[in-house]
């Protein structure tokens, strides 16, 4: 979709993707102390802004169910669109 109509594309749209390759980049150069701690520090602050909005939006709802899932839904699905992006880009997927 985004090769075909790539003046679509909104910045938003590029964060898990980017997200997703500092993961992998610094999962790779994790070895060097300061790409560990730069994946650490990524990770962390992920999952401190992902707790907290899920802490938000459970205590307005009054849902111990969102407080949990909300996190770990967004968390999926930036994981899963983020790495679908970056495989189409190597294979070529949806080239057509």
């Amino acid at each position: 979709m985004l090769r075909r109509y790539p003046g679509t594309v909104r910045w938003r749209q590029a964060l898990p993707p980017v997200f997703v390759f500092t993961l992998i980049l610094f999962l790779c150069l994790s070895w060097q102390p300061l790409f560990g701690a730069l994946l650490i520090l990524e990770i962390l602050l992920y999952s401190i802004t992902l707790l907290f909005f899920g802490l938000i939006e459970g205590f307005r709802t009054h849902s111990i169910p969102i407080l949990i899932g909300l996190p770990m839904s967004i968390a999926s699905m930036h994981l899963a669109w983020g790495s679908g992006f970056l495989w189409s880009m190597v294979t070529g997927v949806g080239n057509k």
